[in-house]
């Protein structure tokens, strides 16, 4: 087993299908870079003109277990493939949560194939290929509200993310005074760890 129990897709956890985690998953710790370099002749190594963040790829080592026989487990494999496909037969875009992170998810779609290898009657293993067009893991919104009772005030509210995210402001008057010539000023810190 793994340490981490496995994933669902969806909502549905991959032990729905009759299958769980091998072991620990290989999960990128981070995206792969899209990189704008060039050679110039005549000179050594190359000009890079800045990366942005690429496609994650997940490859979760999967298998099915303790079926009776291999009607049962064809029964397994066909309900967890029509899972990752749409109705024509599409891969389809599904919300990735690992059990160990049950607040983040991916958006993530089926890639490639998932040749599977069976071990004996009733039993599988696989590699399920998992691609996020968008690399960022995702939380529910976060709200938080505050009061300012005084003239001049200020509210600071912090971010959890670890990656920089548009902030919505309402302002609400509940007072019977105007209010005029307020600043919303948004501040991003970068925190390092030293060795």
């Amino acid at each position: 087993m793994t340490d981490n129990g496995g994933f669902t897709l969806n909502g549905t956890p991959i032990s729905d299908f009759g299958a769980y985690l091998a072991y620990a998953p290989d999960q990128p710790l981070a995206p792969d870079t899209r990189d704008r370099a060039v050679e110039i002749p005549g000179r050594a190594g190359q000009y890079w003109f800045g990366s942005d963040a690429g496609v994650r790829v997940f490859r979760l080592p999967c298998r099915f277990d303790c079926q009776d026989d291999a009607a049962d487990l064809d029964v397994l494999t066909r309900a967890m493939a029509r899972h990752l496909v749409d109705v024509h037969g599409r891969p389809r875009s599904l919300a990735l949560v690992f059990d160990d992170a049950p607040t983040l998810s991916y958006h993530v779609r089926y890639e490639g194939s998932i040749p599977f290898d069976r071990a004996w009657v009733g039993q599988a293993e696989f590699v399920l290929d998992l691609i996020a067009d968008d690399p960022y893991a995702y939380e529910d919104a976060d709200y938080e509200t505050g009061t300012i009772t005084t003239s001049p005030g200020t509210l600071e509210i912090t971010s959890s993310g670890t990656v920089s995210t548009p902030a919505k402001v309402s302002i609400t008057n509940n007072g019977g005074t105007e209010i005029a010539g307020f600043t919303v000023t948004i501040q991003h810190e970068v925190t390092t760890c030293s060795p």
